[in-house]
């Protein structure tokens, strides 16, 4: 019988970031690399993948790799332009190679240096593409990357659910490291700052493992022996794309 191949999931061939400018040619890639090694040391090493100019390559540090299209083709422009609904008429989008979990955390966390150093450079707007988040360049400035910190990579999310009488609260970002997001409900009129670090915890756990936990499995926070334990897989199109979630449910 022959096997059926399953089609890779939408959010496995989207870009981590996606950078909008409007003004001018992107400088040469030994620009970004000359900034790079001022801010984190170096060397980054640019490897460039197309024998027509210097649009799409490789920035390579240790053994940490982010491929780099500064001139995508129309059509990917135009997709990304009515789906942001911003006015920049050049993109650039960064993405990971396919790597083990092991090595995802380190890579993300170069993926965003070179974000930042592209978007300084550009004078353009960065798009997380995970988190739904945008980052001008002011804002990059305020985080310098030094280390990894969950936050500048991952985000929680709350919304009412009015039919149901409760508050989803969910991440947003660990797809970036080819897990599901992690989910949890409770009761409308709680504060949730008690179940956003729940999530955040949980979600930090969930990095060190590299591997999503199975339904039934549970998950340590807090100290003092708390527990969440995951209850439910399922998957949400609530943001354009199919997201897969882990429910979890305090013990």
């Amino acid at each position: 019988m022959k096997k059926i191949k399953k089609k890779k999931s939408d959010i496995q061939t989207l870009p981590v970031y996606c950078i909008g400018w409007t003004h001018g040619e992107p400088p040469p890639p030994g620009y970004l690399a000359a900034w790079f090694d001022q801010y984190y040391g170096g060397p980054l090493h640019i490897r460039f993948l197309s024998v027509n100019g210097h649009h799409h390559f490789e920035a390579v540090h240790t053994t940490w790799k982010v491929q780099v299209q500064l001139a995508p083709v129309v059509q990917v422009v135009e997709q990304w332009q009515e789906r942001l609904q911003w006015d920049h008429r050049h993109l650039a989008q960064l993405v990971v190679p396919s790597t083990s979990p092991a090595n995802r955390q380190d890579e993300i966390l170069h993926v965003a240096r070179i974000a930042r150093g592209l978007t300084l450079l550009l004078e353009g707007t960065t798009y997380d593409v995970a988190t739904g988040v945008y980052w001008n360049p002011s804002d990059w400035k305020d985080r310098d990357l030094a280390v990894f910190a969950i936050e500048d990579h991952v985000r929680v999310e709350q919304q009412e659910q009015i039919e149901h009488m409760r508050m989803w609260l969910h991440t947003r970002g660990l797809t970036k490291f080819g897990l599901d997001e992690v989910e949890s409900f409770q009761s409308i009129g709680l504060s949730g700052r008690e179940r956003e670090a729940m999530l955040y915890e949980v979600a930090s756990r969930l990095l060190e493992r590299g591997r999503n936990p199975k339904v039934g499995e549970q998950i340590p926070f807090g100290g003092e022996g708390r527990q969440v334990e995951v209850v439910r897989h399922r998957t949400d199109p609530i943001y354009g794309i199919p997201l897969a979630f882990r429910e979890v449910l305090v013990t």
